[in-house]
């Protein structure tokens, strides 16, 4: 880089001038490829985020999957699509399809759950399908025999529908 010694000489000032212009251009082009570079490692974390898992023991934290199948499952303050495991626990998370043998839930959500054993408390379930349901602070919108229940009506309203539409023809 130039020194001015003379703040009068035009050519010293020009060239200095250049040179603060093409160090500016430089580190535009710097930021850009950093910039590149920062949004394809997201990228690459997003794709890892949402995988298959097969093992032992899964142990989720501020994460997410879409399949797991497992021994034990646990998640904190995560997400899985589907859970398949013989023990899964959940705590301030959710799992929109969680099968086992014994679920517990806390402070999180399950769309559908088919257990021996389910244990929730200041939660919510779409279905729940289980041997045993224990929790405090619990929202469940079916069991089975709401489902069965809710199923005999449709099917009831459908069939006289059906016989409506056929007399009227």
């Amino acid at each position: 880089m130039s020194t001015i010694s003379d703040p009068h000489d035009v050519d010293t000032m020009a060239s200095a001038d250049s040179e603060a212009t093409a160090a500016v251009e430089e580190t535009a082009v710097a930021v850009e490829e950093a910039t590149a570079v920062a949004e394809e490692a997201v990228a690459n974390e997003v794709e890892e985020a949402t995988v298959e898992i097969e093992a032992e023991t899964v142990n989720i934290s501020q994460g997410g999957a879409q399949s797991v199948k497992a021994d034990k499952v646990i998640v904190e303050q995560g997400g899985i699509g589907r859970a398949q495991a013989r023990f899964i626990d959940v705590q301030d998370g959710g799992i929109g399809i969680a099968q086992g043998e014994n679920i517990t839930l806390t402070d999180g959500g399950i769309g559908i759950v088919a257990a021996n054993n389910a244990k929730m408390s200041d939660a919510v379930a779409l279905f729940v399908a289980a041997n045993e349901i224990e929790g405090e602070d619990v929202t469940i919108i079916f069991d089975v025999r709401a489902a069965v229940v809710f199923a005999l009506i449709v099917g009831a309203i459908s069939s006289i529908f059906k016989l409506l539409s056929r007399e009227k023809a």
